[in-house]
């Protein structure tokens, strides 16, 4: 665990540095911080994003050829695997690339999660620690209790702590279950559509406020990523449906005119006939 954790301290640094930048030239606020933070990862992940768009996009408007393959094959799993591998690479998707922005946050996901519960220096000499000791007044300095620092704390929570009235985990259950649900293609994923939200809010029960204020933003920017994914779909499903009427009516065109040549050519052979 602890090499994990000084493999990810460099990270872990990064995500200070910028923390303390918003919150000395932008926002005196660590919650808004967080948002904001939260923003420029999804930012810089657009590159990615975009191509992950584009996939989902195609892999929605190839589901119904995708389904067609699985009931061809349906009784021999191994060419239903090859042939599903063809038709990717036939139509150039990569039924993994939804997967490597997430991947990606992860280890921004798990910085975040060591910043907040032990912060380095680079917070604390600005923010002062997330607990602040009490000690009796005298000469002797006699322990009291740790009262938790006010600028870690944001709407009715402390962000070192859980959400006391665990609305934040609602919240980050609701909108992930918005957002699988709004991602998923394929009726088998339906189980999962529903039991991931409830799993990863399970395991956020306890976890520290910030975090969930993280990857709650997270979520809603995924919603609003998907809505425009949907739009899209939608708008080249149109186009490609107007391309196929169009191919279908020159089809037409060009058999009606078949037909008339042949007729043509065979009023001209009856009438040398005569």
């Amino acid at each position: 665990m602890s090499q994990i954790l000084n493999l990810l301290k460099p990270i872990q640094s990064g995500i200070e540095y910028v923390v303390i930048f918003l919150y000395n030239n932008v926002i005196a606020n660590y919650g808004v911080v967080i948002i904001l933070l939260t923003i420029i990862v999804r930012l810089v992940l657009t590159p990615l994003t975009l191509t992950q768009t584009k996939s989902m996009a195609r892999m929605q408007r190839l589901q119904p050829q995708l389904q067609d393959l699985q009931k061809k094959y349906k009784d021999d799993k191994q060419k239903l695997q090859q042939e599903t591998m063809d038709f990717y690479k036939k139509n150039n998707v990569n039924p993994m690339a939804g997967c490597l922005p997430l991947l990606l946050q992860l280890p921004v996901f798990f910085a975040l999660f060591q910043a907040l519960r032990s912060p380095s220096q680079i917070v604390t000499n600005v923010l002062g620690t997330p607990y602040i000791p009490v000690y009796m007044p005298g000469s002797i300095l006699n322990f009291l209790a740790n009262i938790p620092n006010p600028n870690f704390n944001f709407l009715w929570m402390d962000l070192n702590a859980r959400d006391p009235y665990y609305i934040l985990v609602i919240l980050m259950v609701v909108t992930m279950f918005i957002s699988t649900k709004m991602t998923s293609t394929d009726p088998k994923q339906k189980l999962i559509t529903y039991a991931m939200p409830l799993i990863f809010g399970v395991i956020s029960w306890s976890m520290p406020s910030g975090i969930l204020v993280y990857w709650t933003t997270t979520n809603i920017w995924s919603i609003g990523q998907q809505w425009l994914v949907n739009k899209y779909v939608k708008k080249e499903s149109r186009k490609e449906d107007e391309k196929a009427k169009e191919v279908i009516q020159a089809k037409k065109e060009e058999n009606a005119a078949t037909v008339a040549i042949q007729d043509n050519i065979k009023r001209k052979k009856k009438r040398k006939k005569r």
